[in-house]
């Protein structure tokens, strides 16, 4: 069987450094996504995966290794990436 890309969960995580908890809730809605998005203890997630700005992208294998991609991938390379995993 070959993975999706809808089969793997993409969860969003606003700049803990943007405002309070209130502020990155009207960012999650004005951006209408339909990703899950988590507020975090303050930086923690940012920290653990040495995250420094938006966008930037942290892929998590099966296996637990990660990969960190900064920067937009554009629809197409989003695509590839998650069918990589």
């Amino acid at each position: 069987m070959t993975r999706q890309p809808t089969d793997v969960p993409i969860i969003g995580v606003p700049n803990p450094d943007d405002g309070d908890d209130t502020d990155r809730r009207e960012f999650i809605e004005a951006m209408s996504t339909q990703i899950s998005h988590v507020l975090e203890d303050p930086g923690s997630v940012w920290a653990n995966y040495k995250v420094t700005s938006q966008p930037t992208m942290v892929f998590v294998s099966a296996d637990g290794s990660t990969e960190v991609h900064t920067g937009g991938l554009g629809p197409q390379g989003l695509l590839e990436r998650l069918k990589a995993l």
